[in-house]
């Protein structure tokens, strides 16, 4: 999907200086932003342990990309880590139920620690939590250019009617990128 697919390569203009990666895995997409554009600072938030300690080896020679260990959601605290299956990309937040818990990160509290009022990129591919984080878009979406979406209905069903719901408006210009929904801000 990445590699392959290229479905990463987005042509953006101006470069973007500040790329929130949700969802970041072991690293790829935000290695692949870091090449592209390498001037930008990119903060991976990844909710799975062991993928976040190989984001961090596979990324330890870019000192531009800081990766988080935890989960984007539509409030604080924490969230437990469900496995929904065998593979390592398949793991979702979880409100309730057993699991590990990890610190739960509202995006704009998030940008507000960073010290960032503005964004260039948000990508999530967070396996059906962009529902809910999208639910919160009215705190975080103002302070965005271009938002890339992996939509997972077939996980949590309202993925994409969230995510037209953020950005159906006229302020966003909409477009497939492979698997991903991209949006980006029209300027007047």
């Amino acid at each position: 999907q990445v590699l392959m697919g290229r479905e990463l390569e987005v042509a953006l203009d101006p470069a973007p200086r500040r790329i929130l990666d949700g969802g970041m895995n072991f690293g790829l997409a935000s290695l692949v932003f870091a090449h592209r554009w390498p001037d930008a600072q990119i903060v991976g938030v990844e909710l799975e342990q062991g993928n976040a300690a190989a984001a961090r080896r596979n990324c330890a020679e870019l000192p531009a990309i800081r990766i988080i260990h935890g989960a984007l959601w539509d409030t604080s605290g924490s969230v437990a880590v469900r496995d929904a299956g065998a593979d390592a990309w398949s793991y979702q937040a979880s409100a309730n139920g057993d699991g590990i818990a990890v610190r739960a990160y509202r995006i704009a509290e998030l940008l507000d620690e960073l010290g960032w009022d503005q964004v260039d990129l948000v990508k999530l591919d967070i396996e059906g939590a962009e529902r809910r984080v999208l639910a919160d878009a009215p705190r975080w979406l103002p302070r965005v250019r271009h938002l890339l979406v992996e939509l997972h209905d077939r996980f949590e069903p309202g993925c994409t009617d969230a995510f037209l719901a953020a950005v159906g408006g006229g302020d966003w210009s909409i477009r497939e990128q492979g698997e991903y929904m991209l949006a980006s801000r029209v300027t007047a």
